[in-house]
């Protein structure tokens, strides 16, 4: 099954599974999901909620993982958590194993470097992890058949391409949004596959890559927000007043279309992104010769390309004065100047982030629910700078702890 995940597919399986499994990403099929997106950050407020009167603190990175994995466990696999609560719960326990320190790195390394696994025929799990999820997704499936049930959800949406009913929607003019974050994903010379139907292994199989690559990216996102968030309380509150705007407008439960057209919550994850990428460097494989523009320079076929990302968002050529958070870098004036293919966050080109919008409505979601109901402060125990692990290719803080106060507290 692992050869039939999507970001580690060979060539001519991915360009079979890509277009069969993209319009699960489409704006109308996220707004099915967007609901179950808010039911888990309510309950991610609950206990936000919770920290702030007792004016807790809170490491980032743990929290905020109990609100993706709730998430994910939801939307990709139609099973209900609360994993700040419910910690013997089966499907969390798995989690844990899947998330452990030595696995997360193996796994993280997996999907950045694919083909060094390959080559050494090694696998960065364990059977016991990656049947459960297996059996679970087929187990779901089964019961849905056999009860004639829906739910909308990615597995649905996965079974759907398995019978060949998922097909594209039109999305109309691309927004700004979808400027910055989806640069080259509309490639002419890519050549897919004609097959429009996922086998059942192709389909569980982006199920779990749903659930592997999504959980510990996704919470890294929001952890970092946060944490400069607290460092930056005058943009903390310049957010929250764009979020209470919106929230008293909407009765708290602000539509799809309505969260993706806030300026300021955009401008503060987009730099956010730009300080703290998900993945600090891109590898892509040269499918046959290629004579870059202007240089001479041929790569051959099978070369490997890294494309430093973390170094590029931190050039001063690209982003003046990178060390500093500032979200107007992404303001409508200035989003002009940020020249193309320096700000990549999810890739960039055909084989970019396919999960990319929903990663963007879950961060968002989150992030306007923690800011509406709590306040984040610098503390004693809060590192400047953050010290991260090193000698893995990947972005991954040893500790991100805030504080958490109450709206209404006087003081820290």
């Amino acid at each position: 099954m692992l050869d039939n995940m999507m970001s580690v597919a060979p060539v001519e399986r991915w360009r079979k599974i890509r277009p069969v499994a993209s319009p699960a990403f489409t704006t109308g099929k996220l707004k099915k999901m967007n609901a179950l997106i808010e039911d888990c950050a309510r309950i991610t407020r609950e206990h936000l909620l919770n920290a702030a009167e007792n004016k807790k603190s809170i490491e980032l990175k743990q929290f905020f993982g109990h609100f993706t994995l709730d998430t994910i466990a939801r939307c990709a696999f139609g099973t209900n958590l609360d994993s700040y609560s419910d910690k013997s719960n089966e499907f969390v326990s798995k989690a844990r194993q899947a998330f452990g320190q030595d696995l997360s790195i193996k796994l993280i390394l997996f999907f950045l470097f694919p083909g060094i696994f390959s080559l050494l025929k090694a696998r960065p799990f364990n059977s016991d992890v990656f049947q459960y999820f297996k059996s679970l997704s087929a187990g779901i499936v089964h019961q849905r058949h056999k009860n004639d049930n829906r739910n909308e959800d990615f597995l649905q949406l996965m079974v759907d391409a398995q019978e060949g009913k998922l097909s594209a929607s039109t999305e109309g003019t691309k927004s700004k949004e979808d400027e910055l974050f989806n640069l080259g994903d509309d490639v002419k010379n890519v050549q897919f596959s004609s097959d429009k139907n996922l086998s059942e292994d192709e389909a569980m199989a982006q199920c779990v890559l749903f659930f592997l690559a999504g959980q510990d990216t996704t919470s890294s996102v929001i952890s970092f927000t946060i944490y400069l968030l607290a460092l930056h309380p005058e943009i903390q509150d310049k957010l929250r007043e764009e979020v209470n705007e919106c929230f008293a407008k909407y009765n708290n439960c602000p539509p799809f279309d309505v969260i993706s057209k806030q300026k300021y919550l955009n401008q503060v994850v987009s730099e956010s992104m730009r300080m703290f990428p998900p993945a600090v460097r891109i590898e892509r494989s040269a499918s046959e010769p290629y004579k870059t523009e202007g240089t001479g320079i041929v790569v051959p076929e099978g070369a490997i390309i890294a494309i430093p990302v973390y170094a590029i968002h931190h050039d001063p050529q690209y982003f003046p004065d990178p060390d500093k958070f500032d979200p107007e870098r992404f303001s409508d004036e200035n989003l002009s100047s940020i020249r193309p293919y320096t700000y990549l966050p999810f890739g960039a080109g055909p084989r970019n982030c396919v999960g990319m919008r929903f990663a963007l409505q879950t961060v968002k979601l989150c992030l306007m629910n923690a800011i509406h109901c709590a306040r984040f402060v610098r503390t004693p125990d809060t590192q400047v700078p953050l010290k991260f692990c090193k000698g893995f290719g990947i972005l991954n803080a040893k500790e991100i702890t805030i504080g958490v106060r109450s709206l209404h507290s006087d003081g820290d």
